[in-house]
């Protein structure tokens, strides 16, 4: 869907349907963005709004931060912690966004991330450099490109994957802000319905 464009539950309903229906049953997802939805949720709205959230019927028991879960729960998961969060934050995308920031953030203090951690070494430009390895280490499908524009900037492509741009631009921003990045700046566009392409640049 076009920036701007999730007016209403309906809109943001048709959204979910048409990226589910292109799920393979091999492509998963780690339970620590399950985890870092729940926390970002309980944080901004406590323990009733974590309970609305498990709730819904579709949130893994007993989960293992480490494990790969299929995409499609995680996606009707985070689907309603956006819309449960939405007045809060001005609107469904602004909430798509900071669960994307919670998303990296999230990764980055898990064991998965301790060694994107010691390779990267507080570099935001090496940082980024790994972000394709990091994604692989969340994430079983995908692909991201980068390409440089600049000594502090850059561009993301990214194929195949469910998370709308709002989302992968906290994703994105949540990985400089790991790092100290300064003055971040971050925009995304869809090119399909799984494809999207960003522009990032920062100082240090």
């Amino acid at each position: 869907m076009e920036r701007g464009k999730w007016d209403t539950p309906e809109d943001v309903e048709r959204e979910l349907s048409s990226r589910l229906a292109l799920v393979e049953a091999s492509e998963g997802i780690r339970g620590m963005h399950f985890a870092a939805v729940l926390d970002t949720v309980r944080f901004l709205g406590g323990e009733q709004a974590v309970a609305r959230i498990q709730q819904g019927g579709d949130f893994p028991a007993d989960l293992d931060t480490t494990e790969l879960y299929p995409v499609p729960p995680f996606m009707r998961v985070f689907f309603s912690a956006a819309g449960l969060l939405a007045p809060q934050l001005g609107g469904v995308e602004e909430a798509m966004r900071q669960l994307g920031v919670q998303g990296t953030l999230a990764f980055i203090n898990s064991m998965f991330g301790a060694e994107v951690r010691q390779q990267v070494g507080g570099e935001p430009k090496r940082l980024v450099e790994m972000l394709p390895e990091a994604y692989r280490m969340a994430i079983n499908f995908g692909e991201l490109q980068v390409a440089w524009t600049g000594p502090r900037s850059g561009r993301i492509h990214m194929r195949r994957i469910f998370t709308p741009v709002a989302y992968n631009e906290g994703m994105l921003e949540g990985a400089l802000l790991a790092v100290g990045a300064q003055d971040i700046q971050v925009r995304g566009g869809q090119t399909s319905l799984l494809d999207s392409e960003y522009t990032l640049s920062w100082d240090s």
